[in-house]
């Protein structure tokens, strides 16, 4: 019993310098675009196509990257599709000279963000020292924002056609420009890959193969270059997927190398835990829920910028969209584990699937029964792999009994 342990405990050392269920993930992506390419044709990998692409899941992975935060802790959010709305709504009716106040952009948009912020923060607030649940406190929150909407979206309030906001919805950043934001990006990954290895290695701890260290540079780094180069093809990198990478590089950083990030994990994997070892967790679930509240605010001022104006639809399935990159790229429903690149990988498998089945005229109801399969699938692959049914143990048990010697 305990040599077989041992031999467990050894393949997990080995395989410990990469995660093997990102790079499966990586495999399924690549096998999707392939068999995407055969079905559409050229244009599916054309510069085009892989811009609208990233463009399209820009809005919902700016979402998505504090949706991991905020389930990594063991929380819920389902009102951020409606927040989102309301910042949209407020925005441009601070900005419509008709129907609006027609304020200036560097008035309503700080304030738009500062909506968003102070909302997500008055429901972390009832989340943590009120102890209701995050899944009734954003419920709650889902109806009353979208009703807010309704109210104040009710003319369609647009934006003016001068506004710098507009920038964000249609502009596109130059190639060497592109080329010169990959170049930092790659090095940023270079360097905080490379920082934790020699960290680890300095304190002792197994830093992982080097095999793995390498993939962890190469693979992402090949993607970024190959995706500005088929960008710069078409009109270049889309500033709303600039945007998003800024947004990704934060929250990654926040995650990984902050003490603010460590606390949110340890509070996901064990409250009581945190809370002994002097981790004050009233004030982490409330900065979850703010941070929340302001990429929300980020993410609707993009969205209106795109749509220019407000509708009262704005945000419909976003809160969906966002829990599903997370479940998808690997963050636990039951709180404490999770990445913003696996979010990412996730938001790319989801987007993926969505705009496979549009190039290939899927009926609009099948497209919905695939997303919630999608979705189904990985919660049922994540729940089973770190707390299994008693049959499935079972039958793992049975499965090693009658291996072969």
């Amino acid at each position: 019993m305990k040599t077989a342990e041992k031999q467990t405990n050894l393949k997990k050392k080995e395989t410990k310098g990469v995660d093997l269920r990102l790079l499966s993930m990586v495999f399924i992506l690549v096998a999707m675009w392939l068999f995407f390419r055969w079905q559409v044709g050229e244009f599916y990998f054309s510069g085009e196509s892989i811009a609208k692409l990233s463009r399209d899941m820009a809005i919902w992975m700016i979402l998505a990257t504090g949706m991991t935060m905020v389930i990594v802790s063991g929380n819920i959010d389902l009102s951020v599709g409606s927040l989102l709305a309301v910042v949209v709504g407020a925005c441009a009716f601070m900005l419509d000279p008709e129907n609006g106040l027609g304020w200036t952009a560097n008035v309503a948009v700080p304030l738009a963000l500062l909506i968003g912020l102070s909302l997500g923060l008055w429901q972390g607030f009832l989340v943590a020292f009120f102890r209701m649940p995050a899944f009734i406190v954003t419920l709650a929150g889902l109806f009353i924002f979208r009703g807010l909407t309704q109210k104040v979206s009710a003319k369609d309030p647009r934006v003016p056609d001068d506004s710098w906001v507009t920038t964000f919805g249609f502009s596109y950043i130059p190639p060497t420009v592109g080329y010169i934001i990959a170049g930092l990006i790659c090095a940023a990954i270079v360097f905080f890959v490379l920082n934790n290895y020699f960290r680890r290695k300095k304190m002792g701890l197994d830093p992982g193969r080097r095999w793995g260290v390498i993939l962890k540079i190469l693979i992402p780094c090949a993607i970024i270059l190959g995706f500005i180069y088929k960008v710069n093809q078409y009109k270049g990198l889309p500033v709303q997927t600039l945007i998003m990478l800024i947004v990704i590089f934060v929250m990654y950083f926040i995650a990984q190398y902050t003490r603010f990030g460590r606390q949110v994990f340890a509070i996901g994997g064990n409250a009581e835990a945190a809370r002994f070892s002097g981790i004050n967790i009233e004030k982490n679930i409330v900065a979850v829920f703010g941070i929340m509240g302001l990429l929300a605010g980020i993410a609707g001022v993009v969205w209106m910028a795109q749509n220019q104006g407000a509708t009262q639809k704005a945000g419909e399935w976003y809160e969906l969209y966002a829990i599903a990159a997370c479940v998808i790229g690997g963050t636990s429903l039951m709180g404490g584990r999770g990445s913003v690149f696996g979010t990412l990988l996730g938001a790319l498998v989801f987007a993926t699937v969505i705009q496979g089945m549009d190039y290939t005229g899927l009926e609009n109801w099948l497209q919905l029964a695939v997303r919630g399969s999608v979705l189904a699938i990985a919660v049922a692959i994540d729940v089973a792999g770190k707390d299994p049914a008693p049959w499935m143990i079972r039958l793992k048990h049975k499965f090693k009994r009658v291996k072969p010697q």
